[in-house]
């Protein structure tokens, strides 16, 4: 289930600005990865991997847990714990498809653009889309790898 980040807008809405600091991706090196989703527009946000990221991660796990006690439920009873659901809708193979669906979007609004303020958006979106299709590709791959075959054999 998507988070969703309500009352912001301007560049954090875009993605182009962390949805915890604010902190401009576009003047500042910083690596950013995807925390949710801008309900106006189903567009991903982003945070700053390091600390960011990690504290929204502490905290959904934090108010998981607190859930978990209200329900009476320990960590052995919660399900999905225990497989790795890669190829479904919400696991990485579901979100590289929809990289790489962006990315073909991308490169067709390229193909018309003639506004430079356009493409260096549309240039950012790529960087950004292309780095997380390729960390999951590379994902997919490796939790699919059979146990007993060697990175040159197929």
């Amino acid at each position: 289930m998507p988070r969703y980040f309500w009352n912001i807008s301007g560049p954090k809405g875009d993605g182009m600005a962390c949805v915890v600091c604010g902190a401009n991706f576009l003047d500042a090196r910083i690596t950013s990865v995807s925390v949710g989703l801008n309900p106006a527009d189903e567009s991903q946000v982003f945070a700053c991997k390091e600390p960011c990221a990690l504290a929204l991660a502490e905290d959904a796990e934090r108010m998981a847990q607190e859930m978990r006690a209200a329900a009476g439920l320990d960590d052995a009873d919660v399900p999905g714990t225990d497989d790795d659901p890669v190829f479904c809708v919400d696991g990485h193979f579901g979100s590289l498809l929809r990289d790489l669906r962006t990315l073909a979007g991308t490169e067709a609004l390229l193909t018309t653009s003639d506004d430079i303020t356009t493409i260096r958006f549309l240039l950012s979106l790529t960087a950004r889309h292309a780095e997380t299709a390729m960390m999951r590709a590379r994902l997919v791959l490796a939790r699919t790898k059979a146990p007993d075959t060697e990175d040159g054999d197929n």
